[in-house]
C-alpha cells in the first residue's frame, strides 16, 4: 500500500476541467490491487479468509461472549465480535442475538436519496446501487492530467480514475474506473447476477462511456460505439453494500461501525 492524493492527480471534474483536491486528509491505494490495503492493516494478526459465517445462527451469545460459529468447522469464541457488513446479510446475523439494540440499528432501506424527515425512532441504512464500469483504452486516449476525480460535470457519472495511474503502473493500454451516480444505478436496475451478455449491459455501458467523453470533454465516440477506442469493458452493479448515510453518536462518544 502507498500513500495517494498528495501529488495533483487526484481532485474533481467541473465545468471548468480538473482542479486538484488538497484537504489534507490521509489516503491510501493498494500497489497490488485493493487486498493490498487489508494486508497492510492485518501485519501481526491471525487472519482467517474465505471463511462463510451463516446469517442463521451463525452469530451465537455465549454468557458474556461471542461464538462464530463455521458449517462443518467448529465454534470459534471470543470476546467481542465486530460485523463488517450492513444491509440484510447484518441485519439477519444479529436478529438472534440480545444485543436487540444494535439490531435495530441495521435495518436498511433502498433508495437513491434519503428519506426527508424522518420520525423519530425510524432511522435506517439507505442502500443505494450504483453501476461500476471498467475499461481498457491505449495509452493517450484519456487525459494524462489526472488520476482520479469526484466528477461533478456528468449527471450520470460520480468518480472516474485511471487504475494504471493510481497503481504506477508503465503500459502501452490503461485501465479506467467509471462509477455511476445513484440516480442512474436507480433508473437502469437490473438483476446483477444475470446482467453479462444482455441488452442491458450494452446500453449501460454506451451511457457511461458517452458520460465520460463529456466529462473529460473528448469528442463523442472517442471511446464508445463500432469506431471507439475502448478495447475491453466490464460491467458490474453494485446494488447491497454502498450506504449514503450513517449513524452518528448523540453523546459524542465514537464507536465502531
Amino acid at each position: 500500500a502507498r500513500r495517494f492524493g498528495t501529488d495533483g492527480r487526484f481532485g474533481r471534474l467541473s465545468t471548468e476541467g480538473f482542479s486538484a483536491i488538497d484537504d489534507q486528509l490521509e489516503r491510501w491505494v493498494g500497489i497490488q490491487g485493493m487486498a493490498g490495503i487489508v494486508k497492510a492493516l492485518a501485519q501481526g494478526l491471525e487472519v482467517h479468509q474465505d471463511v462463510w459465517v451463516p446469517p442463521s445462527n451463525g452469530l451465537q451469545a455465549a454468557g458474556g461472549s461471542w461464538n462464530v460459529v463455521v458449517p462443518r468447522d467448529q465454534s470459534y469464541n471470543f470476546d467481542a465480535a465486530v460485523i463488517a457488513h450492513n444491509g440484510k446479510c447484518a441485519e439477519r446475523l444479529t436478529s438472534s442475538t440480545p444485543a436487540k439494540e444494535v439490531h435495530a440499528l441495521l435495518r436498511t432501506n433502498f433508495a437513491a436519496t434519503l428519506p426527508r424527515n424522518p420520525a423519530p425512532g425510524s432511522g435506517r441504512f439507505t442502500l443505494n446501487q450504483i453501476y461500476s464500469l471498467i475499461f481498457e483504452v491505449p495509452k493517450g486516449v484519456m487525459p494524462e492530467s489526472f488520476d482520479a476525480a469526484f466528477v461533478e460535470n456528468e449527471a450520470t457519472l460520480r468518480w472516474l480514475s485511471s487504475n494504471t495511474g493510481k497503481l504506477q503502473q508503465k503500459a502501452e493500454h490503461e485501465v479506467w474506473t467509471a462509477l455511476s451516480s445513484p440516480a442512474f444505478g436507480k433508473q437502469h436496475k437490473a438483476p446483477q447476477e444475470f446482467l453479462e451478455g444482455t441488452a442491458k449491459e450494452a446500453e449501460v455501458v454506451d451511457l457511461m462511456l458517452a458520460a465520460v467523453e463529456k466529462a473529460v470533454a473528448l469528442p463523442a465516440g472517442t471511446l464508445g460505439g463500432a469506431t471507439g477506442a475502448v478495447r475491453h469493458t466490464k460491467l458490474q452493479l453494485w446494488g447491497a453494500a454502498l450506504p449514503i448515510s450513517r449513524w452518528a453518536s448523540s453523546d459524542a462518544v465514537d464507536f465502531v461501525w
